[in-house]
This record gives structure tokens, C-alpha cells and sequence, in this order.
């Protein structure tokens, strides 16, 4: 009995769902496999009926007539295919009625049954149930009568039914609580009655209570796993429960059992338009729709027009998605032409397309096939209005209001109102009051309808976005300044975006006017943000990448504001005709000082604009707002100032005030006139701004501007404060009074801003902001004990201002009373409310915990701070809950706030080195804002701490692709490249760094080393040159001076580099001036790079003991390190002395000590820590103490120890010494590897060539000698007389003697008294060339 319940259940699904096609499929597919059957025989008939084959129906029915268990409902249903015939049989339809008559007492109990449910499917719920009365016990196995009963009456429309309609359904499943019935019949009734647990879900759905409709889902489909209405429901109950996630994996489980399962797509296809903001998937998704409805539902009108509704009206405007709309509208129109709900659809959608005329047309003819058809009438006057015919709109208007007096206005109606209201009689008062009419109508009508994809074809979001225009058209089209007349169309304009938003985020137009919105209301971050999200979602856009630029210009991101143009352009190369293109253009050429490429472009937005060109694109081309021509005026004449083309600016005005004289951007070009006359005649622009009246909307600007010419341009404090204080006469309001108290702030004037603000708290007791002015005001004046005092009683008087508690624990904090406001911190986090906290309260406890965690980080109670942080992170997470579906435009700020919070907590656990938690912090910050930058960076430099250059590499990049322009990040990665020794991708790296900041002096430090090791030093100059020119200071510039003298270093030009080292300590400069100091104490300890382990010569004792006093003396400015500890053990060494070098061993072995015992972030925690810099040192100690055994053995550790770029040069030191100890001992296998390997780590190691010259000389190989000999002599650029002696030797005994003349002449040259030279090889090698 299962299979058969199922396969009805299915059938009266697809009935309820209208998927006619879908239930003639099912009978077919049961038909063939069972052979003939009646039941499914009679529901084919009646799919084929529905579908408007009557006549095909009737063929169906006769093949089952005589078959009695039937023969009641197949008359029924024959009676009702006969009178939808085109010709009707008069003669069959009066036989039908006189066998219906007589057969009704003799029909059978399943007849009757099935009866009541053809008359229940053709919405017939009066005889549906008069039949079900009459069978109300019976049950076979394909129907229940109780099941249909109960579907009847939940679906009939009469409350008093439908609330009684589920015992119905309860007594089918074995849940009725009036009979007892025992678990294993009540699990199989479940699995036994699909249909009444079906209708269980619907009337659970009707009341609201989702959880136990999921359960009985649920259940659903562990008991039919092959009944996809059970999934595709769930679905839609889980969008109803706002749970789109879970929805749409629902809908893709679906599709991939059953490609092209029209239900399955109709749900993903509006969880993409609905919810994703993804347009290109969304139009991928509706392809597959429409062919699955050709393929299976080809001749269903209302699924047609049902599709096409919804989709369009969520479609952003997009072209393909209204055309696509559109052909499926046309399809419904050829099934059923007299249909004039399908005529006003296609009506409808032409006129989002901006086709008014067939848009008119189309109405129109449905106004044919129905007179009374409302939504047309009001087509009829959209259309009117959009094509210029106010007149006739206005009369329609008229006629239809009489018409709906009686039911009400509806949305669309008073919208139209509105239009009409501005256009025809420029009365804004009342076009704004129908478009708040319209916004509540909606709110109202839709607040009881449940998300469904009928939902938003009611909702209509296209209206909410026309309502959004129309408001736009009233609002500035910038960010406020502080003394611009205040705007209350931008807050109104919200109202209808953010009921979009909240029930639409998906609409990427709704998305591109809330940022419009937020950048014209001055909140620059949520702007940014969206805008950022709409372009990753839809980068095809101009409109977007245009208000991109303008959001960037406004935050002073220039680069950024030119890129975004530039993307603009190159989607649509119209957009070079757009006037707003051409002022951003404009703007940005004027901020990076292109002035004159800035004027051509703004006098060419000023021929478009006359020229009466068009902006925007589609059907929203509109003339230029008259806010953004003044906008293009005003920019043009402050490109002339700065041109100091005073002439052109006054020209521009006066065309500007001829242009917009007697409208309300009047004003603004007043003010630019008065700043063109402050440029050569002071009282002439005060003359002009006097002319302002008070009741101007610009009088507040107007006073603001005077008062900026008497301060700066006149140096008049007084004639400064007059001008507020003429404002405070003219307008005694609060908001004057705090302007007043603000102008006297800038003139340090606080007891007089005291008087003021307190003025005009007294005008507004609950504006805390002003008790918190003037308790800045107090401590301006250093009176902190009056401050404190007045804090504590503004908290006395209003206990429920916490900002002021806020204010008092921020000042005790900075008297360093870190108790105090401790306290006052910890009694504003207990105060309890006897009201329901909302989200604001919520975010007060967040700022208390941030507050408390600060002043507990400023007292050294890092574990305090921590727990704060925490609870801080806890109410964060509430913050985001309550808002998360109410306010949508405010989660992005929240969770950015939410991540800062995280990278705080890590930040703490890293300060207390447990790095693992800190990490784990790191990473939860990224989860709330993936684009949190500080987390990146944080993550990235702790994963370079601990040596996981994979993971360093991964924030650094991630990093780099939110955030181009990121230096550190570039800088990291460069470094990174370097430590792993890929030297061609560091070098990129620093030089795109490079490129754009020459100055960057740490990336040209490592740079540099960089050169160096990969032997590319003579790159060098190119750089350094590059810095010099883009400092304007490079003269007194360490950082320039330290890179200077690092490359003479490097080049074995040790004065040089000390001179240029000495003219880089700097006391001002604490960094570069540390590091000159550092360099010049290794220079003056080794000035020649010699092997310091070997005897000097006695002619140099002296001089090495005055360079080790210096180095001394150098020492004492360093601030105490272990790097300090490190040069004062390397200067006992360089003393030669052995109680110093003794000494110098102690001072090693201590730093080794130190270092063992504190935790250490760069070596695995089950390897020990190898202390390369003192094991050398010691090394050199112990060879020059001669104990080389034990120097050998220190050494063979840092030869095994992991090579890193930190300690670069002490492993070089450590591997030339240990080479030098093996080719006195003879081991010159042993000493080439380490020479290899120094020379691999630094190409430029002349030590290593020198050395490796050494051995081939020893085993009297001397033209390989020479040629290492020849490496070290060019890197010391010629300049190391030992070397040049011991290269023409080499040349000499490998009979070059032109070579070794040559060496030996410039070794002369630079050091006359070189001994031994002359005699030993110069004079050998000329009498050895003679003939």
C-alpha cells in the first residue's frame, strides 16, 4: 500500500503546486508499469484537462469508462472536459448530467473519493467537501479520506476550518491526543500517509512554527528517501525560517539526483538573486530554468508568468534576465490569450527595459480583455508619466482614485501620486507624503506574508528601488560638511532601502544606492566596504567603479580613485560623456597637481552638460542633477585659484550665478564668489557673504566663511568669534551655541566655549555629547580637579549617561588614577536596566570591557586585560546577533569591530609569548573581517617569529590582495624571498617596492644586503641615487647616510662608509642613528675584513689598539642588548690580550645562558637552540689563544647548525674560520666544502675566493689559484694589497707575466712601500718577459 500512497501523494502535490506536466508524468510512467489502471488513468485525463487539452482528456477517460470503483468521478471529470471544449457537445454534456444524477447514490466509496478531490483541485472546496462527507472513514490504498477532509478545510479560507484541519491530519499520522496509539502503528501510519504528514507541514507552516515542521520533514525522509516533495518543501520552509544556507544545499541535493528539477531551480535561482548578489550566476541559473520549463512544463501558463514575476522584479535592471523574463511572459500569452494578467506582466517588464511605448501598447490591450484590471489603469499612468503626458497621467490618476476610494490606495498607486505631485506641480511636501504613504502600505501589506518565491513578486523590491530614486532626487549628492544646512531626505531615502536590504541583500542596485546613501551621509568605511563587496560580486558594472572613485576621492585615496575610473572606462566608454566622470576626473588630476589637464576636462563636463547630455545608463539615464552642474562650476573655479587665474574664476562664477540664479544651489555659488574676492579684496568677499540673509539655508555656511577670512586672512580672533557669535543673535539654537563653543575652542579660548556649550546643554539636557565638550573644555584649561568634579556630578544628575562615565575613567586613566577608573569602569558594566537590552546598551558594554582592558594593560595586569578583552569579545557577539537580521548595513562595521577586538586578545597572548593562542586569536579575527589587515600583518609577522615561512607567505599574499599598496607586507614577502634564499624573487620584490617609495630606506637596507650576497653590489647606485632625489632633505637624512655608508662597507671602502656613518647619528633619530653606531663599532674592530684570529703585523699593533679604544668609546652609547654584550666581547678579543679574551669567553658563555633559559619562538621546541654569534666568538678566542682543538670543535656545531639570513654573517665568520683551521691541518677537502658554502650564501665573500686561491697555491695549481685569487682581488675592488700580492705571485708562477706586472704596478700604486712586491715579483716578471 506505501508505493500506491506515495504515488497520490506526489499526484495531489504537483495538482497543489500546479505542475501539471510533472503529475501527467507520474500517471504515465504508473501506467506503464502496472498496465491499466483507472486511478491513474482519471488523473492523466484531468492533467491533460488542466493543461487545456480537453479533448485529449476525454480520449483518456473513455479508455476507463466502464470500470465501475471509478465511473462516478470520470463522469465528473468528463462532464467538465466537455464544457471546456471549443465546441461543446450539448447531447454528451445532458446524458453526462442525467448519469451523474442517477449514479450518485450507487457510486462507489472510491469514486466519491476521488470525486471530492477533482472538485478540491479545481478549487471547488464547498462540493469537495460535501462529497468527503459521505465517505469520511474510507481508505484504500491510494487515498484517505481523512487526509483529504483535513487538506480541504486547511485550504478553504474560513479560519473556524483551518484551525480544526490538522486533528484531521493527526488522526491519519496516530498523533490525535485524544486515542492512544501505541509507537510501532504511529511510525507506521508516518511512513504510510506521505499526504497527511504533507498537510501536517503546511498547516504547521500556516502557523508559523518551523521547528516542528522541519521534525515532521525530517522524519518525511528518512521514511520516503524517494519523495522529493518532502526535500524540495524543506527548502521552502527553511527559507521561510530565514535559513537560505541549509535551503539552497537542499535544492543542489535535489539537482544532483534530478538535473533540471524545475522546483529545485526556481529555490537556488532566488536564493542567488535574494540573498548572493552574484547577477552572472543568477543568469546562468535562470538558463537552466528556462529550459527545464520547456522541457517540462512547456504548456503551463501560470508556472510561466509565476517565474517571470518574481525573477523580474528581482532582477537589478539586468538586460538578460529582463528579456529572458519577458520571452517567458510571451509564452504564457500565446498559451492563454485571454489571460490579461499576462498582458499586464508583459506590460510591466517592457517598461522596466525603459520601453514605454510597448509597454502602453501592452496594457492597454489588457485594458481590452478586462476593463476592471487595476494593475493595468496604473501601467497605463507609469507609462504616461515616464513618456512626458503629465496631463493625461494626471486625469487617469484622477479617474482611478475614484475608482479605489472605497478599497484604498494601493503602493503602486500612491507612488504615482508622488510622481505626478513633483513633475506636474513641483510640490514636494506632497510627493514626499505619498512616498511615506507607500513605504507603510508596503510594510503593512507584506508584514504578515512569509518568504516564498510568490513572496517577492509582492514585495516588488523594483518599486522600493524606484521610491529610493525618486527620494535621491532631493538629497546632496555629497558627504556634509560640518555648516551645511542639515538633510532629511537622506534619512527618509533610507527607510525604503533598508527594507529592501533587509529582505533583499542580494539586489546589487539596492546594494550600489545604500553605499550612495552611506557616502552622502559622511560614513566613508561602510561605504567603502559595500562597494568593494558589489564589485567583487559584479565587477562589470561602470556605475559602480564610478562611485568607487568617489568614495576614494573623498578618503583621499587618489591612486585608488584614478584606478577606479580608469575600470569604469574601459566597461563602457560612454562613460567619458558622463559630466559626474569627467568632475571626479577632475578632481583626482587636481589632487595629484595636474591642474591644467584638470581644466580641459571640467570645461569639457561643462560642454556636455550644455549640450544637455545624459547620465546613467538603461532605463535610468536622467539629466544631470543640478547639485552636481553647480558641483562641476565650483570645482572649475578652484582649479583657476590654484592657478592663481583669478580673472577665469570670476568669469566662472558670474556664467554659474547667471545660470542657477533663483533656485536653491544659488547660495553655494554665492559663498565660491566671496572665496574668488578673498584672493585680491578681503572686503569685498566679507561685503558678499554679509548679503547672505538669515533665513537663507546658507546663512550658517555664509558666517562660517567670514569667519574663516577674519582668522586666517586677517589674523582677527575677535572678528572670528563675532561671527558665531552674530549666529548665536540670528539663531539662539542649540546647535549655534555649540558652534560658538567649538570656534572659541580653536582660538584657546575654553572659558568662554565652557559658557557656550553650557548654554546649549541647557537647551537639550539629554545631548551627552555637550556634557562631554565641556567636561574637554575643562581639561583644556588644566583645572583637572574641576573636571573630575563636574564628571562626577553630570553622573550623579543622570546616572544613564555612560558616555560621561566614559569620558571620567578616560581622564582618570590619563592622571595615571588607574584605580579609579577601574572603578568607575566596573560599576558602569554592573548597572542593570529594567528594560529589554537592545543592541546599543550591548555596544556600551563592549566599549566599558576595551576601556577596562586598556587601563588593566596600562597597570601591568596583562591577565585582567586579557578576561576584559574576552568579555568584550562575548557582548561583541551579542551586538552581532541583534542586529544580524534587522540591521544589515551595520554588520559590517560590528564585525570589523568584533575582529579588532580578537587581534587585541592576541596581541596580549603574544606579549606574553603563548604564541599558539595568539595565532588562534589572529585567525578568529580574520573569520569576522577577512579584509582585517592589522590580523594579516600580526599573523604574518609571529608566523616569520617561529620560522614558518610557509605560513609568513600566505597572510602576506592574502594581505597583498585585499590591500595592493600594503608596504609592509610587500616588504615582508621581499624579506621572506631573501631568508629563503630565492634571490631573483626577493630582488622583484624590492625593487617593485622600491619603484614606487625610493626612500623606503629599510627595504633599500636589505636591498642592498641582498646585492650584495647574490653578488649584484654594482646595481647599488642606481637605488641610492633614486632615494637621494625623492628626499627633499637628503643631506641631514641617517637613513640615506646609513645605506651610503653600507655599500662603501661592502665595497671595502671602510673610510668612506664611516664618514658616511658619522653623518648618520643622529640623536633625533633613534633607529638609524643605533644601527650607524653598531656598523661603525665592527668597522674600527676589523677595518680591512682581515682574519682577526691571526697575529698582526707590529707596525699595526698600534693602530688596532686606538680602534679598539674607539669602538669602546662607541659602546658606551648604545642602550643595553644582547647585541651590546655581543661588540664589548668582540672588543676584548680585538685587544689581543689574553686576560681580555678570557674575560671576553665568560661574557660568551653568560649570553649563551641567558639565551637557553628564556622561551624561544624560532626553533622547534625539541631541538636545541644553536647561539651561532657566541660560538664563533668563542671560536676566535680559543684560535687565538691557540687551543684550536677546542675552537674546531665549537665550530663544527655552527657548521651543522640550520643556516638562517638572520646570523648570515656569523656563519660566514664561523665556516671561514673552521676552513682556515682545516688547511693547516691539511684537510683542504673539508675546507673547499665550507668555502662552497660560503661562497653559495654570499657570491661576494672575498674571504672564501682568497682561501680557496690558498689551497690550489699549496697544491701548485696556480692558474686555478689566480683565477680565486682574481674573484677576491675585483670584490675587494683592488684595493687589499696582501691579496694583489699573492694574485701576481700566482700569475707569475703560471707564467702570466704581462698579468703580474700589471697587479704588481697597481698595488704600487696605492701602497709605495708594500714590501716584498717589487723585489719578489715585479722585477722577476719584467726580467723573465725580456728576450
Amino acid at each position: 500500500m506505501g508505493a500506491e500512497r506515495e504515488d497520490m501523494a506526489l499526484i495531489n502535490y504537483y495538482a497543489r503546486q500546479g505542475l501539471i506536466r510533472h503529475l501527467q508524468k507520474v500517471c504515465e510512467d504508473k501506467l506503464a508499469q502496472r498496465g491499466e489502471d483507472p486511478v491513474f488513468r482519471f488523473w492523466k485525463g484531468w492533467a491533460m484537462d488542466m493543461e487545456g487539452n480537453p479533448s485529449e482528456a476525454l480520449r483518456e477517460y473513455r479508455l476507463v469508462e466502464g470500470k465501475r470503483e471509478m465511473a462516478y468521478a470520470i463522469n465528473t471529470a468528463m462532464l467538465h472536459a466537455h464544457k471546456r471544449c471549443k465546441l461543446v457537445d450539448q447531447e454528451a454534456v445532458d446524458m453526462l448530467d442525467a448519469k451523474i444524477a442517477t449514479e450518485e447514490k450507487s457510486a462507489t466509496e472510491q469514486a466519491i473519493a476521488h470525486t471530492a478531490l477533482f472538485y478540491w483541485h479545481m478549487d471547488d472546496h464547498a462540493k469537495a467537501r460535501d462529497y468527503i462527507k459521505k465517505v469520511k472513514d474510507y481508505s484504500d490504498e491510494y487515498i484517505c479520506a481523512i487526509t483529504i477532509r483535513g487538506w480541504i478545510d486547511l485550504t478553504c479560507g474560513r479560519r473556524a476550518y483551518m484551525d480544526k484541519s490538522v486533528q484531521y491530519f493527526d488522526a491519519v499520522l496516530g498523533e490525535s491526543h485524544e486515542h492512544s496509539v501505541d509507537p510501532d502503528s504511529q511510525a507506521n501510519n508516518a511512513r504510510n500517509n506521505p499526504d497527511a504528514a504533507m498537510g501536517k507541514v503546511a498547516y504547521l507552516e500556516m502557523n508559523r512554527n518551523y521547528p516542528l515542521a522541519l521534525d515532521v520533514l525530517n522524519r518525511m525522509i528518512v521514511h520516503h528517501p524517494k519523495f522529493t516533495p518532502a526535500l524540495i518543501q524543506k527548502a521552502k520552509v527553511l527559507i521561510q525560517h530565514q535559513d537560505w544556507e541549509q535551503a539552497v544545499e537542499l535544492a543542489q541535493r535535489v539537482l544532483s539526483k534530478h538535473p533540471g528539477h524545475v522546483e529545485a531551480l526556481m529555490l537556488t535561482l532566488l536564493y542567488m538573486q535574494v540573498r548572493e548578489c552574484r547577477p552572472t550566476s543568477a543568469e546562468t541559473n535562470l538558463r537552466d530554468l528556462v529550459k527545464s520549463l520547456e522541457q517540462n512544463e512547456p504548456k503551463n501558463a501560470s508556472l510561466h508568468l509565476k517565474v517571470a514575476r518574481t525573477v523580474a522584479r528581482l532582477s537589478a535592471s539586468s538586460a538578460f534576465t529582463l528579456q529572458a523574463t519577458q520571452d517567458l511572459v510571451e509564452t504564457a500569452i500565446k498559451l492563454e490569450p485571454s489571460r490579461s494578467d499576462c498582458l499586464t506582466e508583459l506590460g510591466y517588464q517592457q517598461g522596466l527595459q525603459g520601453n514605454h511605448e510597448a509597454a502602453l501598447k501592452s496594457y492597454k490591450q489588457a485594458l481590452k480583455v478586462d476593463e476592471g484590471d487595476v494593475q493595468a489603469l496604473i501601467g497605463v499612468i507609469n507609462c504616461q508619466l515616464m513618456m512626458g503626458k503629465v496631463d493625461e497621467a494626471e486625469q487617469q490618476l484622477e479617474f482611478l482614485n475614484e475608482i479605489q476610494a472605497s478599497m484604498g490606495k494601493s503602493a503602486e498607486l500612491l507612488f504615482l501620486s508622488a510622481l505626478l505631485a513633483w513633475r506636474k506641480r513641483g510640490d514636494l511636501e506632497e510627493s514626499i507624503k505619498n512616498l511615506e504613504l507607500a513605504i507603510t502600505h508596503m510594510v503593512e501589506s507584506t508584514k504578515d506574508i512569509v518568504a516564498s518565491f510568490e513572496y517577492y513578486a509582492v514585495f516588488n523590491p523594483q518599486l522600493l528601488l524606484d521610491i529610493t530614486k525618486e527620494y535621491l532626487q532631493h538629497c546632496p549628492t555629497e558627504p556634509p560638511e560640518p555648516t551645511d544646512p542639515p538633510s532629511t531626505m537622506t534619512e527618509k531615502a533610507m527607510k525604503p532601502l533598508e527594507l529592501l536590504v533587509r529582505n533583499v541583500p542580494g539586489s546589487i542596485e539596492g546594494q550600489l544606492l545604500f553605499t550612495k546613501l552611506k557616502f552622502i551621509s559622511g560614513e566613508m568605511e561602510t561605504a567603502r566596504h559595500t562597494i568593494q563587496s558589489c564589485i567583487r560580486l559584479e565587477p562589470t558594472l561602470p556605475e559602480a567603479h564610478l562611485l568607487a572613485a568617489q568614495i576614494a576621492f573623498h578618503q583621499e585615496r587618489y591612486s585608488s580613485a584614478s584606478q577606479s575610473l580608469e575600470q569604469a572606462l574601459s566597461l563602457d566608454f560612454e562613460v567619458r560623456d558622463w559630466p559626474m566622470y569627467n568632475l571626479l576626473k577632475a578632481r583626482v588630476q587636481s589632487a595629484e597637481g595636474d591642474l591644467d589637464e584638470a581644466l580641459i576636462v571640467l570645461e569639457h563636463a561643462l560642454a556636455l552638460t550644455s549640450q544637455g547630455k545624459i547620465v546613467g545608463v538603461g532605463k535610468g539615464k536622467q539629466a544631470i542633477n543640478p547639485q552636481d552642474h553647480v558641483s562641476i562650476y565650483l570645482e572649475l573655479v578652484r582649479v583657476h585659484l590654484q592657478h592663481k587665474n583669478y580673472n577665469a574664476a570670476k568669469k566662472v562664477v558670474t556664467e554659474a550665478l547667471s545660470e542657477f540664479r533663483k533656485t536653491k544651489e544659488e547660495g553655494r555659488i554665492i559663498i565660491c564668489q566671496a572665496t574668488v574676492a578673498a584672493k585680491y579684496d578681503v572686503d569685498q568677499a566679507l561685503g558678499i557673504l554679509r548679503s547672505v540673509p538669515p533665513n537663507s539655508q546658507y546663512f550658517l555656511k555664509a558666517k562660517a566663511q567670514m569667519a574663516q577670512i577674519y582668522l586666517h586672512q586677517r589674523n582677527n580672533k575677535r572678528a572670528f568669534a563675532k561671527c558665531y557669535e552674530e549666529l548665536v543673535e540670528a539663531y539662539p539654537s542649540g546647535s549655534s551655541y555649540m558652534f560658538l563653543g567649538e570656534a572659541y575652542m580653536s582660538i584657546q579660548e575654553p572659558e568662554k566655549a565652557i559658557t557656550a556649550f553650557e548654554k546649549a546643554l541647557a537647551m537639550d539636557l539629554n545631548d551627552a555629547s555637550l556634557a562631554s565638550k565641556i567636561g574637554k573644555a575643562l581639561i583644556t584649561t588644566h583645572d583637572y580637579n574641576k573636571a573630575v568634579q563636574y564628571y562626577k556630578n553630570a553622573v550623579a544628575n543622570d546616572n544613564g549617561k555612560s558616555g560621561l562615565k566614559h569620558d571620567l575613567a578616560e581622564l582618570y586613566y590619563r592622571l595615571g588614577s588607574y584605580d579609579k577608573a577601574e572603578q568607575v569602569l566596573k560599576e558602569n558594566l554592573g548597572q542593570k536596566s529594567s528594560q529589554v537590552e537592545d543592541h546599543t546598551a550591548t555596544k556600551e558594554k563592549v566599549r566599558t570591557s576595551l576601556m577596562l582592558a586598556k587601563v588593566h594593560r596600562a597597570s601591568n595586569d596583562l591577565k585582567a586585560a586579557i578576561d576584559d578583552l574576552i568579555q568584550a569579545r562575548v557582548f561583541q557577539s551579542l551586538v552581532l546577533n541583534k542586529i544580524r537580521s534587522t540591521q544589515m548595513d551595520m554588520i559590517y562595521g560590528e564585525r570589523t569591530a568584533a575582529a579588532g577586538i580578537c587581534h587585541q586578545i592576541g596581541e596580549l597572548y603574544q606579549e606574553q609569548r603563548s604564541y599558539e593562542k595568539a595565532i588562534t586569536f589572529f585567525n578568529e579575527a580574520l573569520k569576522q573581517d577577512e579584509t582585517h589587515d592589522v590580523s594579516m600583518l600580526a599573523l604574518a609577522r609571529l608566523h616569520l617569529q617561529r620560522g614558518d615561512y610557509e605560513g609568513c607567505e600566505h597572510q602576506c599574499q592574502a594581505l597583498l590582495r585585499v590591500d595592493p599598496g600594503n608596504e609592509e607586507a610587500a616588504m615582508m614577502l621581499a624579506d621572506l624571498m631573501f631568508r629563503k634564499n630565492k634571490y631573483e624573487d626577493a630582488i622583484y620584490h624590492f625593487q617593485q617596492l622600491l619603484d614606487a617609495k625610493p626612500n623606503n630606506y629599510k627595504a633599500l637596507e636589505q636591498y642592498i644586503q641582498l646585492l650584495r650576497r647574490s653578488g649584484r653590489l654594482y646595481e647599488c647606485p642606481k637605488y641610492m641615487t633614486l632615494a637621494e632625489k625623492a628626499t627633499t632633505r637628503s643631506r641631514v637624512e641617517p637613513g640615506l647616510h646609513y645605506i651610503k655608508g653600507l655599500y662603501h662597507r661592502y665595497c671595502n671602502q671602510p673610510r668612506e662608509a664611516l664618514k658616511e656613518f658619522i653623518l648618520g647619528r643622529n640623536i633625533k633619530d633613534d633607529t638609524w642613528s643605533e644601527k650607524c653606531t653598531i656598523v661603525m663599532i665592527e668597522i674600527y674592530l676589523n677595518p680591512d675584513n682581515e682574519n682577526i684570529w691571526e697575529e698582526p703585523e707590529e707596525a699595526n699593533k698600534e693602530y688596532v689598539t686606538e680602534n679598539v679604544k674607539t669602538a669602546e668609546k662607541l659602546l658606551k652609547s648604545l642602550a643595553p642588548s644582547t647585541l651590546k654584550s655581543l661588540l664589548e666581547a668582540h672588543c676584548l678579543i680585538a685587544s689581543k690580550r689574553k686576560e681580555h679574551m678570557e674575560v671576553a669567553l665568560t661574557k660568551f658563555y653568560e649570553i649563551m645562558t641567558n639565551d637557553r633559559s628564556s622561551p624561544n619562538a624560532n626553533s622547534p621546541s625539541n631541538t636545541e637552540k644553536v647561539n651561532v654569534p657566541c660560538l664563533v666568538g668563542m671560536a676566535t678566542a680559543l684560535q687565538m689563544m691557540k687551543q684550536t682543538p677546542k675552537a674546531r670543535n665549537h665550530l663544527k656545531r655552527v657548521a651543522k647548525a640550520p643556516y638562517t639570513q638572520d646570523e648570515a654573517d656569523d656563519f660566514e665568520r664561523g665556516w671561514l674560520l673552521l676552513a682556515d683551521i682545516y688547511i693547516v691541518g691539511g684537510k683542504f677537502d673539508l675546507a673547499q666544502d665550507l668555502l662552497k658554502k660560503a661562497l653559495q650564501a654570499n657570491k661576494t665573500c672575498s674571504r672564501a675566493w682568497e682561501f680557496m686561491g690558498h689551497i690550489y697555491e699549496k697544491e701548485q695549481s696556480y692558474q686555478d689559484a689566480a683565477d680565486c685569487y682574481e674573484n677576491a682581488w675585483r670584490l675587494v675592488n683592488e684595493s687589499n694589497p696582501g691579496i694583489g700580492y699573492k694574485l701576481a705571485f700566482n700569475y707569475l708562477k703560471a707564467k702570466r707575466y704581462v698579468n703580474a706586472i700589471d697587479i704588481c704596478q697597481k698595488v704600487l700604486s696605492k701602497h709605495a712601500t708594500y714590501p716584498k712586491i717589487r723585489k719578489d715579483i715585479l722585477e722577476k716578471a719584467r726580467a723573465l718577459l725580456r728576450p
